[in-house]
């Protein structure tokens, strides 16, 4: 698994951490449905429509799905890292095929 994934996990929970203070501030009632809505109605097409327009992905457009999904994280009580890794090995051990142009696990 550490193959895949060499990130600090001191540095995601202060990025998270800001994230959820910085969004407390603008949206206080927030839930973690709210910041889902925003994530999948807003955010991913908006990265979306970049790439489609430009050809390449947007930094600042998958920065904020990355944000999304970071304050999701803080608001739900899920440990980024600990989430990524246990998928990460779930996903190493799937079989992958290619579906209407979408990756998909067989099983």
């Amino acid at each position: 698994m550490s193959k895949y994934i060499s990130v600090n996990e001191a540095d995601l929970c202060v990025i998270s951490r800001a994230i959820k203070n910085w969004a407390d501030t603008i949206m206080p009632d927030r839930s973690p449905a709210d910041a889902i809505k925003k994530l999948s109605m807003e955010e991913v097409p908006e990265l979306w429509r970049a790439l489609k327009e430009n050809g390449e992905v947007d930094a600042g457009e998958i920065a904020d799905v990355l944000i999304l999904a970071l304050d999701i994280c803080e608001l739900s009580n899920v440990n980024p890292m600990v989430a990524i890794h246990a998928k990460m090995m779930e996903n190493c051990a799937r079989t992958w095929k290619l579906e209407y142009g979408v990756l998909q696990h067989e099983d």
